[in-house]
């Protein structure tokens, strides 16, 4: 099958086919080595070997025969992919912000008081952060780097410095606040905001293919003609530098024969869950068709956004990604930056409250007193507002019939994002991670993919709301939004998934499979602990489907029949929407919000 795709729709396969191989091109050495006369495979997964040697000849055969056939294509396809995956990686001083960031952020949520003394975890961690940021290869290839911050950050964070290690978890956050503004200043003062492509890769400045297409032509679910196709002319001659929460990623953008174009972020530096992100768009195109073809779905306009992904190696993909995108956590930060206020003071202030439940002073019910109580303090001061994000959105708009556009938007895909957090548990949904476009409302949402436990059933992380819908998205929909719009889209998102001879269980199973084939492979499992089999496998897949399916019908417009499938005469007095309604109530119910970690902003 896939040799045929390959003569026929090369460029179909070809970035993901070769990622797949570079992916698994060590456990097949290992296969390999484990076949020798007394040679034993690294990690001990001699059971998983025979599998993953055999997908990795079949896959090389396709791709060897993929050369043959289009040599030309093959060629230009891996200039452009190696310079690509080569040339636009963050530099060590952007590198160095993305991890002190991170380690804000982790310290943030570890549950310990802050007059406490650093946990040894967090020491071990900090320890490697030093090794690997100043390691050897970095101190030959960057030097200037290296003498001007390695004496002064390992003297502040490296656990090895006994006498200037910092003493509690608070003195230690402390000065990874003042790296991080340091850190952010220097990169945001010396670095450029826009490269120049013949400085950055001059291969792909004079880089004009004549057989490679525009990404993202093979997702349509219709008959494919690649002589029609949008071939790639040329990329533009300016790389935009988007710095998001101290995070550094670069925009190239891809001019086809027609004057198109198509802007897309280099990641890099990825985790093993991107290819969960990425089963997670596929299966939201899917979902497309299904509402496509139901009435109230279509009438309201509801069609999940699914960028195109292009993998260019196992830790770097291609994101398309519009030049308005912004995220949600930015109308805050600009917010603060305005009126001079730190923005991570709400979260030390919650969690310096908290501190007499780390310390096993305040335990039982008055636990979530305190946290209620710390919340409410929150909220009712000066630090965060519940009309950030409409300023934001009302000075960005000052036209009313675009800011209605945008609004109606916006809430429908609000909507559909929220359907899907509630029935497959996808948390993690902090003001970073949720990206819309401010020219049309769609919303991309990052690191958007489930979680499952120790037996492989769906889990949402402990979070205790179904999805995020906190006071400045409820301040921004306004009551008559929530109640019409909002909800209406969700329960009508709900009734199409659920009409009748729909297939949505049969696009589950395939998505659940996928996930649950590679859940081991990025999953922690216990010492011992065996790779879930082929009849295991398929009852775990089962099981979800039934959860999932069990949800979304509770979430269906629900009309009072009697047993012959007529209406009643008398209806009960209550909404037909009591289920989307009931979901919406957990999601603001200040007792469920209150609950959650620092990092995910309640209050915001």
């Amino acid at each position: 099958l896939l040799s045929t795709i390959a003569t026929a729709y090369p460029q179909a396969i070809y970035c993901w086919l070769r990622t797949f191989l570079l992916e698994r091109r060590d456990p097949a050495y290992n296969n390999r080595v484990a076949q020798r006369p007394g040679g034993t495979a690294e990690g001990g997964e001699a059971s998983k070997v025979p599998a993953t040697a055999l997908a990795f000849d079949a896959a090389k055969e396709v791709m060897e025969f993929l050369r043959q056939n289009h040599c030309n294509l093959a060629s230009e396809m891996e200039v452009l992919l190696t310079e690509v995956g080569s040339k636009f990686m963050p530099l060590p001083e952007e590198r160095l912000l993305a991890v002190v960031h991170a380690l804000l952020h982790r310290f943030y949520k570890y549950p310990t008081a802050t007059t406490s003394e650093v946990p040894p975890g967090l020491k071990r961690e900090l320890g490697g952060v030093c090794r690997a940021c100043f390691s050897k290869d970095t101190v030959n290839k960057h030097g200037n780097f290296v003498n001007e911050y390695k004496a002064d950050f390992q003297r502040d964070l490296d656990p090895e410095q006994k006498e200037t290690f910092p003493e509690t978890l608070a003195l230690l956050t402390e000065r990874l606040k003042a790296w991080k503004h340091t850190l952010q200043n220097n990169v945001e003062d010396r670095l450029a905001s826009v490269l120049q492509l013949e400085e950055e890769s001059p291969m792909l400045s004079n880089f004009h293919p004549l057989e490679v297409e525009m990404p993202g032509q093979y997702f349509t679910h219709s008959e494919t003609q690649p002589d029609t196709h949008t071939k790639l002319s040329y990329l533009g001659a300016d790389v935009h530098v988007i710095r998001r929460h101290g995070s550094s990623h670069r925009r190239i953008t891809m001019v086809g024969h027609d004057g198109s174009k198509q802007h897309y972020v280099v990641q890099a530096s990825l985790t093993p869950s991107a290819r969960s992100d990425e089963r997670m768009l596929h299966l939201m195109r899917h979902l497309n068709c299904l509402l496509e073809k139901h009435k109230q779905s279509c009438t309201r306009n509801l069609l999940f956004h699914s960028p195109i992904v292009v993998p260019v190696w196992p830790q770097v993909r291609l994101l398309e990604e519009d030049p308005t995108y912004s995220t949600f956590g930015e109308a805050y930060e600009i917010n603060c930056a305005r009126y001079g206020r730190e923005a991570d003071v709400p979260i030390t202030f919650f969690k310096e409250s908290l501190n007499p439940v780390f310390l096993g002073e305040v335990t039982g019910s008055k636990v979530m007193e305190l946290r209620l109580s710390t919340y409410r303090d929150i909220i009712q001061s000066n630090y965060v507002s519940e009309n950030v994000f409409s300023q934001f959105m009302y000075k960005l708009l000052p036209m009313s019939n675009h800011l209605w556009v945008f609004k109606k938007q916006f809430m429908a895909q609000m909507a559909l994002s929220s359907f899907t957090s509630a029935v497959l548990y996808l948390g993690g949904r902090n003001p970073n991670k949720i990206l819309f476009a401010k020219n049309s409302g769609k919303i991309l949402q990052l690191d958007f993919h489930p979680m499952y436990d120790a037996m492989g059933n769906l889990e949402g992380g402990g979070e205790h709301v179904p999805f995020r819908f906190t006071r400045n998205l409820q301040s921004f929909f306004t009551p008559y939004g929530i109640e019409g719009t909002f909800v209406a889209c969700l329960a009508a998102t709900a009734q199409a998934f659920t009409a009748l001879n729909s297939p949505l269980e049969y696009h589950l199973a395939m998505f659940f499979r996928d996930e649950l084939m590679s859940w081991p492979w990025r999953r922690q499992t216990q010492p011992g602990q065996p790779q879930p089999q082929r009849p295991e496998l398929s009852q775990m897949v089962n099981a979800n489907i039934k959860h999932v399916m069990d949800k979304v019908q509770r979430l269906c417009p629900e009309v009072p029949k009697d047993a012959n499938g007529n209406l009643l005469d008398d209806l009960p007095k209550r909404a037909v929407q009591m289920g989307v309604l009931n979901l919406v109530e957990a999601a603001i119910n200040p007792h469920n919000i209150c609950r959650m970690e620092p990092t995910w902003h309640p209050w915001f």
